[in-house]
């Protein structure tokens, strides 16, 4: 088999598989770091076993391959698939093999695979020092271009699900497994349409021309037309960003409680009968507070080690931390002495305390509680997640 690449076209010549209906057959799909099969790694791999009679769901392959640089951050957007999914994964000879493995005397069937996913393949291979794979490859758009030669415009995977009769709302892009699957089924489909025509050899004689695909510009990696946007969340980072809301809301609520107290209620210094109710509030608050820390902590870590590869944004957002730390502070600073500092009368009366420093009464605690240990305790945290984020990276590369 040959496949000649032209400008807006390919010709595929040679392809000869003899008694189709009668092969074993390995759907794959493969998910790559950049669209363009000279700059691009394989960090994923797809498959499953399926013959005539139909798929063999309980047959199926799947793989993360972890490349030798970290994933684009549109690839990652458009894909699904970020840096912490291809953490630990092995690296492509070790999948190869086991791909390689899994789809032994079976025919490749792909979609777009003899424009991407073969020359990938075998760019891979070349760059390992690995044997190219020897399986014979069976492309459904060069297949469909084939069984209607009246189609003239390009052949997408919306217009073969729309002939063969599958909603094209079951189809969800970055959904890689269910991408082999529906690859899996269009080919079953197809093969009916060969049975139906007495096709029982898959031959070629005649050189074929079918139409490349123009790649969508959302998965350009040119940064100049880079929109910036945040991984996509998966459920448990979800749960965790509902958390910190929760226990934000909750902190506020409990703080707000401690000041209704301190400032409306006093006991002369002493508890009493069934003791000072701020205290106990602060005794629930402060271990609420602590976990809110922790997790927004790791959002931001999460967070920026993704966005890490786009080095203006991440260093701008540093940057941004920095300056509204020091907001923050000079600003708590300037409230106590600004509000607080100022109210000789009131602040000579002592009662009851929470957090009592030297000279300091209940209102000055009170305002450099509130003050720094929401709002500049939360940036930190957020800083700390950055350095964290920072630092894996640095280990990492």
């Amino acid at each position: 088999m040959k496949v000649q690449m032209l400008e807006q076209a390919y010709v595929l010549s040679g392809l000869s598989i003899k008694d189709v209906l009668e092969q074993k057959f390995c759907v794959f799909d493969l998910e790559a770091t950049d669209d363009q099969v000279e700059n691009a790694e394989v960090m994923e791999i797809g498959a499953v076993r399926m013959d005539s009679t139909g798929i063999q769901e309980e047959q199926t392959f799947h793989t993360y391959i972890k490349p030798s640089g970290p994933i684009p951050q549109p690839i990652a957007v458009s894909t699904g698939i970020y840096n912490a999914d291809v953490e630990g994964s092995p690296r492509f000879p070790k999948g190869y093999g086991m791909f390689t493995g899994f789809a032994n005397e079976c025919i490749f069937v792909t979609y777009g695979g003899y424009e991407f996913d073969l020359p990938l393949l075998q760019r891979e291979c070349a760059r390992h020092g690995l044997p190219e794979p020897a399986n014979p490859c069976i492309d459904i758009k060069a297949m469909f271009a084939g069984l209607h030669p009246e189609v003239e415009d390009e052949i997408t995977m919306e217009m073969m699900m729309d002939y063969y009769g599958f909603e094209t709302t079951s189809h969800k892009s970055g959904n890689r497994i269910g991408n082999y699957m529906l690859i899996g089924h269009i080919w079953m489909d197809m093969m009916q349409e060969l049975k139906a025509r007495s096709i029982q050899h898959l031959e070629y004689p005649e050189p074929l021309i079918v139409k490349r695909f123009q790649h969508p510009s959302k998965r350009s990696v040119d940064t100049g037309s880079r929109k910036l946007r945040f991984p996509a969340l998966t459920n448990s980072q979800r749960k965790i960003m509902l958390s910190i809301l929760v226990l934000f809301f909750l902190t506020m609520t409990l703080t707000g409680m401690v000041d209704l107290f301190t400032f409306r209620l006093r006991w002369n210094g002493g508890l009493s009968g069934n003791g000072n109710p701020a205290l106990l509030i602060v005794f629930l608050l402060v271990p609420l507070y602590a976990v809110l820390l922790c997790l927004t902590g790791a959002a931001s870590c999460y967070f920026f080690r993704e966005k890490m590869r786009d080095g203006w944004y991440s260093g701008g957002m540093l940057s941004f931390l920095v300056v509204m730390n020091g907001t923050i502070s000079w600003l708590a600073v300037g409230y106590y002495y600004r509000i607080f500092h100022n109210l000789v009368g009131a602040t000579s009366e002592s009662g009851s305390t929470i957090f009592r420093f030297g000279e300091w009464d209940q209102y000055s605690n009170t305002a450099f509680i509130n003050i720094f240990t929401y709002s500049l305790g939360i940036s930190l945290s957020l800083l700390i997640g950055y350095g964290i984020a920072f630092l894996t990276r640095k280990q990492r590369g």
